[in-house]
């Protein structure tokens, strides 16, 4: 039971549609939910990918009635996304929004296909299925859904080397909160999660094109696992929260940008604001501007420019 006896969200039933779900977050959220008893339809575009998780989702069922199975969809699209809604063996209750990635990089430096491509990845995954999950859950009946949407602590704010990625963060949060609101009139749930640093194969990946300077800002975070990361998402929504972190950091992000969105614990998030009133403008000014000014002269040089 939750706070004041509010039943606690239970995941032993239900259908979970995980988006993402080969690698990463999304296969970390998938092998825990088949520990706790959900029958699981991952979906990415990758077959090989597919089939080497769902090897792994298999072995942490509890149960030999769970159905684990996946659907290769491209849900950057409507359509692909409707595709892969329809072929879950049923209408799936809850629904993990984890498709994603970042290309970091020099806003100067990036082209118009970097940008097209951030907001297909980054923002339209999660919008497409989040339009197709909801339409089949409301059409198909559903009671007590759930779409839970992964954004980032970028979500919250912004950093140099994230112009391609961040943006579409905010868009995620601010879709989070528009769904919580419109979605009530049909009883399903919305949560959002802003996790920091995963040390996932997606973060090897953005590393390759990740400015020094932003890697210097970074390096204080030390990252969480998948599973890390899972865990603490789970625990959110068993809790009910709406916006969800797994870190100290984050959470004082997360108070500082509540706007209308509800809070988690009421009074302990008031003095978290508070802390962060202090800590954020720390943060920017001496760990962030003074290491991006401290790069300034030669960013400058390597684009043969003065730095006058």
């Amino acid at each position: 039971m939750g706070l004041f006896g509010a039943k606690r969200w239970q995941a032993r039933g239900k259908h979970v549609l995980v988006t993402g779900g080969s690698q990463g977050l999304g296969l970390a959220v998938a092998q825990l939910l088949a520990a706790k008893g959900a029958n699981i339809t991952v979906c990415s575009r990758t077959e090989s990918k597919l089939q080497q998780a769902l090897d792994k989702i298999k072995s942490s069922a509890v149960s030999p009635d769970q159905k684990i199975r996946y659907v290769v969809a491209d849900v950057s699209t409507f359509d692909g996304a409707k595709q892969a809604v329809k072929d879950c063996d049923v209408v799936p209750d809850t629904v993990f929004c984890c498709a994603g990635g970042a290309k970091p990089g020099f806003f100067l430096e990036q082209t118009e296909q970097d940008f097209e491509a951030g907001m297909k990845t980054d923002y339209w995954t999660s919008l497409a299925t989040a339009h197709a999950a909801a339409n089949a859950m409301v059409k198909g009946g559903v009671q007590d859904g759930k779409i839970v949407l992964v954004s980032s602590l970028l979500g919250f704010m912004g950093l140099i080397g994230y112009s391609q990625y961040a943006p579409m963060k905010h868009a995620i949060r601010g879709l989070a909160e528009s769904l919580r609101s419109e979605l009530l009139l049909y009883g399903i749930s919305v949560h959002a999660y802003f996790p920091a640093t995963i040390l996932s194969p997606g973060l090897e990946q953005e590393n390759k094109t990740k400015p020094q300077v932003t890697l210097e800002i970074e390096g204080t975070d030390e990252g969480l696992t998948p599973e890390q990361c899972a865990k603490g998402l789970l625990k959110g929504i068993e809790a009910k929260h709406f916006f969800i972190t797994t870190d100290f950091n984050s959470e004082l992000f997360r108070v500082a940008a509540l706007g209308s969105a509800p809070t988690n614990r009421g009074v302990v998030d008031r003095i978290l604001n508070v802390i962060s009133w202090i800590a954020i403008p720390i943060w920017r000014s001496f760990a962030a501007d003074k290491t991006i000014k401290r790069h300034r002269k030669e960013h400058l040089k390597s684009l043969g420019l003065s730095s006058k």
